[in-house]
């Protein structure tokens, strides 16, 4: 039995994901909308020009680029900030100035100066200049003012070869604070981990039964049968009872959990069951009125008695006589057993009823009637079913532990919890009941596996025949071939 330890199974945990796919898509849409929203909701944006030019010292004692020492880079920098400082100068500042004063009206030199920058482009000898300010137009004249002026200042003042403008700035189209696409993708990847993160949580801290192999991975006993829980619009219980229009897929599940409870009863003194589960609502009183049906069908005598004297579910189901006398009576003594049984209720089905509700239902469950009641049973039948109360409420289904053959445990998709089963399974090691099984129960019971549900959607159709009455000759056919081969046969006999 599993103690509680999480573990990943990488399958499951990718085939979740994608169960949730949209949750991912979400989101990624809401963190990009909230990148979007919070760089357009920004501070002021500026814009950067970005322009070059080339400086070629004829003082080779300065900085030999093609051979540059330690030495050479650091005085390669200096040489920067003293471009930077000449252009700067107010000399060539107030040149620019006049040159942008027809297109920006009272631009000023210190305002020029206080937008440009200068670097060294990969440490060799091409200057980048460049200006920021809140006008993408402004910037690049700026930028491309001083490419015309300050060449000559910085031949006359650092003693430089030449200066020659390799790029002109251009106008740049996108703000400094503004790259879009990034942070459009910033926003949407930090959706998606977000949606990861939460349900990975999920996956990590949820209990309930996703699969049967949640089962069978964690649990000794074995699922005999995997029975998928159609979706109805009539949500009234007798309309989840097998019938011939059920689908074959339900009818064949039912009869591979007839086949399994039969092989584990083989070679034990007993065959009363119990079909219990851990907590309420998780369908087993469906379970064990179809699974006595399912075993009628077949050929055996099948009793199912409503052992629930709490709120018993199947005069709901069956649709008898809520009054009707019952288990309850015959413990009491108030009735002979055999007076309450409704036989036939569905084809070669019999069924007694739990009877009126006594105010002591496991004192009843426990004492000899009861003993004696099922050891009489066992007499008549093939097979006695037993709907019991969930074994984590009531102890109903524990009193009975030493009179049955064992008890079915009926688990329901994405509704019954682990900590409930392993609850449930040690009550019924505290008590010696003998767990024959589990029966997993649920509306995605074979989507779990692409292939399986198409392989066996398509293979279903094939092999019901229920759907194609020609496939199997009727007892009318046979006698009209009948008719037409007899006066044949007479007049050859003649």
């Amino acid at each position: 039995m599993n103690n509680g330890v999480i573990r990943i199974d990488i399958i499951k945990l990718l085939k979740y994901f994608l169960k949730y796919v949209w949750l991912f898509i979400l989101l990624a849409v809401i963190g990009a909308g909230v990148m979007f929203f919070r760089t357009s909701r920004g501070k002021v944006d500026t814009y950067t020009a970005f322009g070059t030019m080339y400086v070629y010292n004829s003082n080779p004692n300065l900085v030999n680029y093609q051979y540059a020492s330690s030495n050479d880079l650091t005085t390669a920098v200096e040489l920067v900030n003293t471009y930077l400082v000449v252009v700067k100068s107010n000399k060539v500042m107030d040149v620019v100035a006049d040159r942008l004063m027809v297109d920006y009206p009272g631009i000023v030199p210190e305002f020029i100066a206080s937008t440009l920058s200068m670097g060294s482009v990969s440490e060799t000898g091409v200057v980048e200049v460049s200006s920021t300010t809140v006008d993408p137009q402004m910037s690049a004249d700026i930028v491309n003012a001083v490419l015309d002026v300050a060449p000559a200042e910085i031949i006359r003042v650092v003693n430089a070869g030449s200066v020659e403008v390799i790029d002109y700035a251009m106008v740049p189209e996108y703000p400094n604070s503004r790259h879009y696409r990034r942070r459009l993708a910033i926003g949407a990847g930090a959706g998606l981990a977000l949606a990861g993160l939460i349900l990975l949580l999920i996956y990590l801290f949820n209990q309930k039964i996703r699969d049967a192999s949640d089962l069978t991975e964690n649990y000794t006993p074995p699922v005999l049968a995997s029975i998928k829980r159609e979706k109805k619009a009539d949500e009234h219980p007798g309309a989840y009872l097998l019938t011939e229009q059920s689908p074959m897929e339900i009818t064949e599940s039912y009869a591979k959990l007839r086949m399994n409870l039969f092989y584990t009863l083989v070679g034990k003194e007993r065959h009363t069951v119990v079909v219990t589960s851990p907590i309420s609502g998780e369908g087993k009183s469906t379970i064990v009125a179809n699974l006595a049906l399912s075993c009628a069908h077949s050929g055996k005598k099948v009793l199912l008695i409503d052992g629930d004297m709490r709120r018993g579910c199947q005069r709901d189901i069956f649709n008898y006589n809520k009054y009707a006398n019952g288990l309850s009576e015959v413990l009491v003594g108030s009735c002979r057993y055999n007076e309450v049984i409704i036989k036939n209720i569905r084809d070669t089905l019999d069924l007694m009823p739990s009877g009126q509700f006594p105010p002591n239902p496991a004192e009843m469950l426990a004492s000899d009637e009861m003993s004696w009641l099922l050891s009489q049973l066992e007499e008549d039948y093939n097979l006695v079913l037993i709907d019991m109360p969930p074994i984590n409420i009531v102890s109903d289904p524990l009193v009975v532990s030493s009179r049955v053959a064992g008890c079915l445990f009926v688990a329901r998709q994405n509704y019954s919890d682990q900590r409930d089963i392993r609850k449930a399974l040690i009550a019924a090691e505290m008590t010696k009941m003998d767990v024959l099984g589990f029966i997993f129960y649920g509306e995605d019971v074979e989507e779990s596996n692409f292939h399986n549900r198409k392989y066996y959607k398509n293979y279903y159709s094939k092999y019901d025949t229920r759907q194609k009455p020609n496939a199997v000759r009727r007892p009318e056919q046979e006698q009209t071939q009948a008719a037409v081969v007899e006066p044949a046969e007479e007049q050859k006999t003649e």
